[in-house]
């Protein structure tokens, strides 16, 4: 495939695109701290692209603090790399609360008037869900970093009673604090997915960048009370797991374990 051919898969910008390929030679090592990078004149016809389409992408790379550009004397990876943090999404009910702690809120908007779930909700939900919500636009972020937009809807009648610790800080927390013990179902579910318009402006990240869609919602008496659906910019986010938890070899026979929560 030409590059040609690759970059007008992609709906990006050519030096957005020209950018990650760039920033990916750095990450994996290919272009190592305090290294020369290959000149314009090298990396146009390698790459396929304008001369000022290799300068944009530098730029992009320049203020993330990955290049240094010197007149007459060449471009250079920076001996010292900035570590971009990362976030572990969660896999349990308890990981949502850990997270939802580390989450400073940036911005709120609240709706002024009552509203009901969206149809359809995205993601399998077979509890109760008539009551009305109050609907809230956040954004979330690390050491005034952008990591997390969300779109949440709170039963009107929590909202109201808590109202003011919403407005205060992240949802999850308030919940379990408030009816942990009454909680009797969570789940949730992740998709990667483009950011759109609004995400993006929200997270100052170009349109269509790569994010992780996080739908989950809670329950109390097996009705829903909670329901969010939040964008993480993949850049921020890792998974792990411990792929031999709760597993005795290989062929082992387990019985499901049971959980009070579905999470």
């Amino acid at each position: 495939m030409s590059n040609e051919d690759m970059f007008s898969r992609s709906q990006q910008p050519l030096y957005l695109q020209l950018a990650a390929i760039f920033r990916r030679n750095i990450q994996s090592g290919n272009w190592k701290p305090g290294a020369q990078i290959p000149t314009l004149a090298e990396l146009t016809p390698l790459s396929g692209v304008s001369r000022v389409t290799v300068r944009q992408a530098f730029g992009v790379l320049e203020k993330e603090g990955l290049i240094r550009r010197g007149r007459g004397s060449g471009t250079f990876v920076n001996e010292q790399i900035p570590e971009i943090f990362k976030l572990s999404l969660p896999k349990t009910w308890r990981e949502t609360i850990e997270l939802s702690e580390k989450l400073n809120t940036l911005s709120i908007t609240d709706a002024d008037a009552d509203v009901y779930l969206p149809e359809p909700l995205g993601i399998k939900c077979e509890f109760k869900r008539d009551s009305s919500f109050r609907y809230l636009r956040r954004l979330h972020g690390i050491d005034n970093v952008p990591v997390c937009f969300s779109e949440v809807y709170v039963e009107r009648r929590i909202y109201r009673r808590h109202a003011s610790r919403f407005r205060a800080g992240t949802i999850a927390p308030v919940l379990e604090k408030a009816y942990g013990s009454r909680i009797t179902a969570s789940r949730q579910l992740m998709t990667i997915i483009e950011a759109g318009a609004d995400s993006a402006q929200w997270l100052q990240i170009p349109i269509s960048t790569p994010v992780a869609e996080l739908r989950r919602f809670a329950c109390i008496d097996d009705e829903v009370v909670y329901f969010a659906r939040l964008e993480f910019p993949t850049r921020f986010v890792q998974l792990e797991f411990d792929l031999l938890a709760n597993d005795d070899g290989p062929g082992a026979d387990h019985e499901p374990a049971r959980r009070v929560r579905n999470s």
